[in-house]
């Protein structure tokens, strides 16, 4: 299998969590010795200078403000990081990012395949193989997640209230594939157009399923109107779809124009 990864697009992003993270917990910080104050710079003394007099009237809208931004800034920092970092998923010693464990759910396919990880924003990851192309909308949290048909819920938790925003959020996979399904057939019917493409756009299958790669999650379905998968499961459903629908040519040729069109060309 051909991997195409936009390695620097990951990298910033990772580097640009770690800052907001370690820049929220400076603010903290800053917070926090702001909450000293009334020790340090007693309301009933004079202040020595203007610093120390704004300090000293206005040191709990600093120690407030600076908690409300610190803790906001921490956890958006935290949302990139587990998003783009490495780390030690549950009941496993390897420690990856999340688009390593997806290249890893799968191994095995030949150059017939090639993957596209985060080369097209909008479409983070993406298969293309003889079976036609394939849009993973991988989730990474950990929980409970109901799927009813179209319908998803994600139980609530003490965990997931007090992570709420460092977290990717269940959001609605049905209808945010259905928005990515149409993007990517766009984009075929823009290259058919202009020619870079040489495969009529509406003769490629689109196909999408939700990935879970956190071993901690757990998923309880009951006839869901689209494939949701761990990703251990994720190289037998490619397989499963055995019937070739693009020819080697054809293979070749999505895969050259959505390399032209990357972030990656």
């Amino acid at each position: 299998m051909k991997v195409y990864r936009n390695l620097p697009a990951i990298k910033s992003r990772e580097q640009r969590g770690r800052r907001i993270a370690l820049g929220g917990l400076a603010i903290l910080f800053v917070g926090l010795l702001a909450s000293f104050t009334p020790n340090w710079f007693p309301p009933d003394e004079p202040a020595a200078n203007a610093l120390t007099g704004f300090i000293q009237r206005y040191w709990t809208v600093v120690s407030f403000g600076a908690l409300a931004v610190g803790f906001i800034a921490s956890n958006v920092g935290s949302y990139y990081i587990n998003r783009f970092a490495p780390r030690r998923w549950p009941g496993s010693k390897k420690v990856a990012r999340p688009d390593e464990l997806v290249e890893n759910g799968l191994k095995g396919f030949d150059d017939k395949y090639a993957l596209f990880l985060w080369g097209l924003d909008e479409v983070p990851y993406i298969l293309v193989g003889p079976s036609g192309v394939r849009v993973f909308l991988v989730r990474s949290d950990k929980g409970t997640v109901t799927v009813y048909g179209d319908r998803w819920r994600e139980r609530f938790s003490l965990g997931r209230l007090l992570t709420f925003l460092n977290r990717e959020g269940l959001g609605n996979p049905t209808r945010e594939i259905e928005e990515t399904e149409r993007k990517v057939r766009e984009l075929l019917q823009e290259g058919e157009s202009s020619g870079e493409l040489a495969v009529n756009a509406a003769d490629i299958p689109i196909e999408s399923a939700a990935v879970f790669i956190n071993p901690a999650m757990q998923l309880e379905l009951e006839n869901p109107s689209m494939p949701v998968l761990r990703v251990d499961q994720l190289k037998k459903y490619v397989r499963t779809k055995k019937e070739q629908q693009l020819n080697a040519g054809d293979v070749r040729a999505v895969t050259d124009y959505l390399l032209s069109v990357s972030a990656l060309a």
